[in-house]
């Protein structure tokens, strides 16, 4: 009889063993996904359109027709690492000054974190004062659109 439960228990641990590591390993696929979809901020007009595979639209007025922000967006330890790469839209106006305040090479990175139709954008981090600038105009919570 001992033999016989002996096995059972080795047989059930092995199960659970195997679908941690299954759910370990689902999770660190997660972890380095591209972010997708398009998402309002809750609190003013600013659009984020992530492309899934690894380019960031950011719309300061909700419109990526008349100015958005083009970002290199790359997902790693649960932070989203951004490289501006250019701005682009139909004001060259507002491109000339986006490109003043933010030039390609601008380098910053936020924690990203989605549950379901909703998301928060926080932790805004980047050198200089380059992080304090964007704090007020990007973090918050967002919806998917």
């Amino acid at each position: 009889m001992f033999c016989k439960s002996h096995k059972c228990i080795v047989l059930v641990c092995g199960i659970l063993s195997l679908a941690g590591f299954s759910a370990s390993a689902e999770d660190k696929k997660d972890d380095k996904a591209a972010p997708s979809g398009t998402w309002v901020r809750k609190e003013g007009e600013l659009k984020l359109e992530f492309d899934g595979k690894g380019e960031l639209k950011i719309a300061p007025h909700g419109d990526s027709k008349t100015i958005a922000i083009v970002c290199d967006a790359t997902k790693k330890d649960g932070r989203i690492k951004v490289k501006v790469t250019g701005a682009e839209g139909s004001s060259e106006e507002a491109i000339k000054k986006v490109k003043e305040h933010l030039p390609a090479g601008t380098q910053f990175s936020f924690k990203w974190t989605v549950k379901g139709d909703s998301a928060k954008l926080d932790d805004i981090k980047g050198e200089g004062d380059i992080a304090e600038h964007l704090k007020s105009h990007l973090e918050g919570d967002y919806e998917k659109k």
